[in-house]
């Protein structure tokens, strides 16, 4: 008997609690209801946003860093509502580079990629990037924006697989204080830049800001120049995507004249060395030369660069032989896996890439437009005149190439910093390093 009023009286107790909880559940307030169900600041039933991953190298000191900045801020402040862009900040070139090949290696890559670097080759190559020809064929806006150069680019048998953000007009830095005491001007020939390396070391001043390490950034720009200058074959090859024979006369000679430069006229670190490294020496006075681009320029007056009234030391000019870099970057990827994520990433780098976000880049990063609608301000231009003066180098210059990391294997690109410490301390030669190249570029799967 007692059992049995014992568990009447449980389930009735259970029985009042269960109620309780349905009236609190369904007493709940507006606002409270809003809490639960919604994020701050979202309208009450209205649609999360769509989440996506963009990792980036322009943080910290890199010379973007501000126009990357300033991009999210812009897009989070007009598309925030429906687009969170999930950034990943990454401190280097190198460290991106690494982490995007493991991530696609693994099928595991965020939603918006940079393509630099042979990073876009793999994508291509394993069908792990979305084509933009969709998007790009319903926003004619958009198309003409970037214009016909830019995308056919980066385009792969008919697919548009990245889109470009700059425009790449490239020749080389010199100290224009540094050259005027040891009476020279930028060289007309690749004898003349010799002789003017030679004259720059008899006054106590080392010529050139190079590297081996990474990409072997500086140092490269100066064999695409010797190649690319150095008639119709040489050019024709720096014009060449995915070159497999290295073994060139023109090639060969070019790597000769690297080996002299990296024995003689550059800086006891430049062999290892990575770009900050080069950047610094020759901000910091401690080379006169350095091959780099117009992104640069902002470093020049930067006081935590470069010391007070650098940038009026700072002159710029075309390679012997009249010659410039003049291509296009490869610019944004979509890595997303749905949909959803893809039309997200899409709508983030139509903004990057777009007027709005040219002339971001422009401003705050002197990074060269793809467009011909976006055109320096006139403060701009007080600010920044060496800007301008690369723009008319681009111009005036009669040969114009494109850029190691544009035309070759993902593994000849890694295969430079290994290469160039060898040649450097006469472990190989010039026609060896060819050979290894010409190897490493068969190998490519």
């Amino acid at each position: 008997m007692k059992g049995s009023i014992f568990k009447g009286s449980l389930s009735l107790l259970v029985a009042v609690v269960m109620m309780a909880s349905l009236v609190a559940c369904g007493s709940r307030t507006p606002a409270e209801t809003k809490a639960v169900d919604s994020k701050p600041g979202q309208k009450e039933g209205s649609k999360a946003p769509v989440k996506i991953k963009y990792p980036t190298y322009r943080v910290g000191t890199h010379s973007s860093a501000a126009l990357e900045k300033e991009q999210l801020a812009k897009f989070n402040e007009r598309f925030g509502k429906e687009i969170e862009v999930v950034v990943e900040e990454i401190p280097s070139d190198t460290a991106y580079n690494d982490k995007m090949k493991i991530l696609a290696a693994s099928g595991d890559l965020p939603d918006v990629v940079m393509g630099k670097n042979g990073i876009n080759e793999i994508l291509i190559k394993g069908n792990l990037a979305t084509p933009f020809n969709e998007y790009i064929n319903k926003d004619s806006g958009w198309k003409a924006e970037i214009g016909d150069a830019a995308l056919t680019a980066n385009t792969r048998d008919g697919k548009i697989w990245s889109i470009s953000d700059q425009k790449q007009v490239v020749g080389y830095f010199y100290n224009k204080e540094m050259f005027e005491k040891a009476g020279i001007r930028p060289a007309g020939t690749w004898d003349e830049f010799i002789i003017n390396c030679d004259k720059l070391k008899a006054v106590g001043y080392t010529p050139l800001a190079m590297m081996t390490g990474e990409n072997a950034w500086t140092t490269n720009l100066l064999l695409a120049s010797m190649v690319g200058t150095s008639g119709d074959a040489g050019n024709k090859f720096m014009n060449t995507l995915h070159p497999t024979n290295f073994e060139t006369p023109e090639m060969i000679e070019g790597l000769k004249k690297i080996q002299v430069m990296l024995q003689k006229y550059t800086t006891k670190d430049a062999v290892g060395a990575v770009y900050a490294n080069a950047a610094n020496n020759f901000c910091q006075g401690k080379a006169a030369i350095i091959a780099n681009g117009p992104w640069m320029i902002g470093d020049f007056s930067d006081t935590a660069k470069s010391p007070e009234g650098f940038d009026k030391k700072v002159g710029v000019a075309a390679y012997p032989g009249n010659g410039t870099f003049c291509s296009y970057e490869v610019g944004y990827m979509i890595g997303s896996e749905s949909q959803e994520a893809k039309d997200a990433a899409a709508k983030f780098i139509k903004f990057k890439t777009g007027v709005e976000g040219q002339t971001i880049a422009l401003e705050l990063g002197n990074v060269m437009p793809v467009s011909d609608k976006v055109q320096p301000s006139d403060a701009f231009k007080q600010k920044y005149p060496l800007f301008v003066e690369t723009i008319e180098v681009g111009t005036k210059s009669k040969v114009t190439y494109q850029l190691f990391d544009t035309i070759v294997f993902t593994n000849v690109t890694d295969a430079w910093k290994t290469v160039y410490p060898e040649l450097t301390f006469n472990k190989v030669t010039a026609e060896q390093v060819a050979k290894k190249l010409t190897e490493t570029a068969a190998k490519y799967k």
